[in-house]
C-alpha cells in the first residue's frame, strides 16, 4: 500500500470537483454535511453551497478532497472511528 505521501506526490493535476462529486466523495467517507465541513475546515455552509453550486471550492479545498479521495483510510487518522470507541 502507498503512504498518503507517494499518493499525493504523485498528484500534479487539481481535479474539478462538482457538486455531485463532492456529495459522492461525502457518501464515500460516510459524512453528512457537517462532519464533511469539520474534516475540511469549513462552515457547514461553505459544504452546502459547494453541493449546490453556488461556489467553487479553492484550490486547498480541492486538492484535500483529491486526498480524502485517492486514500479514504486517512480520515479515519484524522477524525477517529467512533464505531471503535464504543467497543
Amino acid at each position: 500500500m502507498k503512504t498518503p505521501i507517494e499518493i499525493i506526490s504523485r498528484m500534479t493535476a487539481m481535479p474539478e470537483y462538482s457538486p455531485d462529486t463532492i456529495k459522492r466523495l461525502m457518501s464515500k467517507l460516510g459524512l453528512n454535511e457537517k462532519g464533511f465541513a469539520v474534516l475540511m475546515n469549513v462552515l457547514p455552509l461553505t459544504v452546502r453551497m459547494w453541493t449546490s453550486g453556488a461556489v467553487q471550492p479553492c484550490g486547498q479545498s480541492v486538492r484535500l478532497m483529491q486526498i480524502y479521495d485517492a486514500c479514504p483510510e486517512i480520515v479515519e487518522h484524522i477524525i477517529g472511528n467512533p464505531e471503535r470507541e464504543n467497543e
